[in-house]
């Protein structure tokens, strides 16, 4: 019997290690340019194209394309899905490393970025496939692992080889990491037949929530520097967006997003939560650099060294955090998280204002595990109650969920910090100024997160 099962856990390791180096390539694909961003700046000086469009097409492909190609995997198969995404990756890849000029190189990112949302979408629905339902917990957590490593790895990746050899050697490196991904797919993962019933592709919902998505950033980032004309235009173009994909959906036979996944009360909650509570870890993201260079007047180094403790302590506490929500289940893991970063964002309300950088320390490294353990429960709690046909799109889903909460935190935490920060206070230090704008930010971000608590609750008891 032991025996058995130490053939089972070998097979579950060796079909699930290409899908888990996809995750990796795909969150390092967003660090990792992040911090080249200043040596392609220099390289196409002069260029009409902003140089931050290097990162934000990535994402905004990633987040426009993961619902699309997640439904593409119920209808094509998880495996034909995850293997055109991790190829599309690797042209993306090889003409990012050869572009020789911005355009070029936008353009290879947005192709990338297509390929990523692919080996974001697809690897937890394997999970969901492949893995006996009382590991489930376990392996959800080992793919937050692997998202986390792929962050915290990106920026020092990526700084050692720019300082060392050039930009675009930080391109080359994802090529042969790629392809080893792409050879364990190939060789491990068991073909999938496509679901004939359905086989075909809500291709106008497809187009209709990426035109949504993109006027939405447009508008956020539109928003952030000032409001104008464009913010009214953006506003009118994302509600049409909008109206337009709901309209089209109603319609669809089959839909993009299936109205009876949509209909059930405790997805709906939880995607809602997954927002607001990516949101917030997107926000000390932003937050973060400003109140430890502005505020404490740290150097950038140690900020960056200092902002590194959050994907680090994210990476070692992946694992525990899915053996947790095997042993007490996914709802209560997820209750769990969520206490945890209710008092995370309350100690980063107070203690970076009284403790400075021990307190801002501590508040991180209770944050960033707690975030976990939230991941790891809530994506268990999705997949388990989620019919075997609809596994990619529910996937989709809650990948699309928390990247809309990235999105959305990049921008709105930015205007929140800055608001606050504005209002001066009578203070003339700086310093100061800055550290009461950090208190009152998180302090909105812990109400966000008990609003999450208090929705998850109420749908429980409903649904009881």
């Amino acid at each position: 019997m032991e025996n058995v099962e130490i053939k089972q856990d070998q097979f579950i390791t060796k079909a699930l290690l290409g899908p888990c180096i996809s995750i990796v390539l795909a969150a390092l694909g967003i660090s990792a340019a992040a911090v080249v961003l200043p040596e392609i700046s220099r390289e196409f000086e002069g260029s009409t194209l902003d140089q931050s469009l290097v990162v934000s097409t990535y994402v905004l492909a990633v987040t426009a394309l993961i619902l699309p190609l997640g439904r593409a995997g119920d209808v094509y198969g998880k495996r034909n899905v995850l293997i055109a995404g991790l190829v599309i990756f690797i042209l993306g890849v090889c003409v990012a490393s050869f572009a020789t000029n911005l355009a070029v190189l936008v353009a290879s990112r947005l192709v990338q970025g297509a390929g990523a949302a692919a080996m974001m979408a697809m690897p937890m629905a394997q999970v969901r496939e492949i893995v006996p339902k009382d590991q489930t917990g376990r392996w959800m957590g080992v793919m937050g692992t692997m998202s986390a490593i792929g962050t915290a790895s990106g920026p020092a990746l990526a700084g050692i080889i720019a300082s060392n050899l050039d930009w675009r050697a930080v391109f080359w490196l994802q090529i042969p990491i790629a392809l080893f991904a792409l050879y364990l797919c190939l060789a491990y993962l068991a073909k999938t037949r496509s679901n004939e019933a359905e086989n075909r592709i809500d291709f106008k919902g497809a187009i209709a929530l990426t035109l949504f998505l993109a006027s939405f950033v447009l508008l956020l980032s539109d928003i952030k520097h000032d409001i104008d004309q464009s913010t009214g235009v953006f506003l009118g173009l994302t509600v049409f967006a909008l109206i337009s994909f709901i309209a089209i959906e109603k319609r669809s036979k089959p839909p993009l997003v299936p109205l009876h996944i949509l209909s059930s009360r405790g997805l709906h909650v939880s995607l809602i939560s997954n927002v607001g509570v990516s949101l917030i870890m997107m926000g000390i993201l932003i937050v973060g650099p400003y109140y430890l260079t502005l505020g404490l007047a740290l150097t950038t180094t140690q900020m960056g060294f200092i902002m590194s403790i959050g994907p680090i302590t994210a990476a070692l506490s992946g694992v525990p955090a899915g053996r947790l929500t095997e042993k007490v289940g996914a709802e209560f893991a997820t209750t769990i998280g969520l206490l945890g970063m209710i008092t995370a964002t309350a100690a980063m309300t107070f203690l970076p204002y009284l403790m400075g950088l021990i307190g801002f320390i501590i508040a991180f490294m209770i944050l960033t595990p707690s975030y976990q353990i939230f991941l790891a429960g809530l994506n268990t709690s999705v997949m388990q109650n989620t019919s075997h046909k609809d596994h990619g799109v529910t996937s989709g889903l809650v990948n699309l969920s928390r990247n809309f909460g990235f999105v959305l935190g990049a921008s709105l935490f930015g205007i929140i910090f800055w608001s606050i920060a504005d209002l001066n206070f009578g203070l003339d230090d700086v310093a100061e100024n800055i550290s009461l704008a950090m208190a009152g930010t998180f302090f909105i971000a812990c109400c966000l997160v008990c609003g999450a608590m208090l929705l998850l609750q109420i749908s429980k008891r409903l649904k009881n």
